[in-house]
């Protein structure tokens, strides 16, 4: 039983940490440093335009992770899947605790789970932006797609959303 109140008491606590970072968070991501070293599919040619959705998680994974992921892989495969057959858009789920992932933390900046979209030119990762979002419509899987799909599309013309 105190296991459980342990457990409930902890979750909580991540969770008011988790928002209250995302109220101080600055939302101003489009225009930022890109990361340096993102793996490119080798079916693209350097040339071409790509732009990649992540979900980030770690080990421990709550139901709203859970969601978040679920909500993310249907918005994008149920609204982009032709740009996902042709190689110009990629969904990868990255768990950061993995060995080799811990860049990702430096690279977007993550500060807890995440969906991060990075658009690629010639190879190379030229913006990014945090769906920070995403946390508060969980709850309301209609608008987390909406917003899903609308910020990628946006990111997949290059606009700064």
């Amino acid at each position: 039983m105190k296991f459980v109140l342990l457990l409930q008491k902890y979750s909580l606590c991540f969770g008011l940490v988790t928002l209250f970072g995302m109220a101080l968070q600055p939302h101003t991501y489009a225009a930022q440093a890109v990361p340096a070293n993102v793996p490119q599919k080798a079916s693209i040619s350097p040339q071409q335009v790509k732009t990649v959705v992540y979900y980030f998680h770690g080990n421990m994974r709550c139901s709203s992770c859970k969601k978040i992921e679920a909500y993310t892989k249907e918005a994008i495969q149920s609204g982009f899947s032709e740009a996902l057959n042709n190689g110009t858009l990629e969904l990868k789920v990255v768990n950061v605790e993995e060995p080799g992932n811990d860049h990702y933390v430096q690279d977007f900046q993550l500060y807890t789970r995440s969906v991060v979209l990075e658009r690629r030119s010639g190879g190379k990762p030229n913006q990014w932006k945090n769906l920070d979002r995403v946390w508060s419509l969980t709850r309301n899987k209609a608008a987390f797609m909406e917003y899903v799909q609308e910020q990628t599309l946006a990111m997949m013309k290059g606009q700064k959303a």
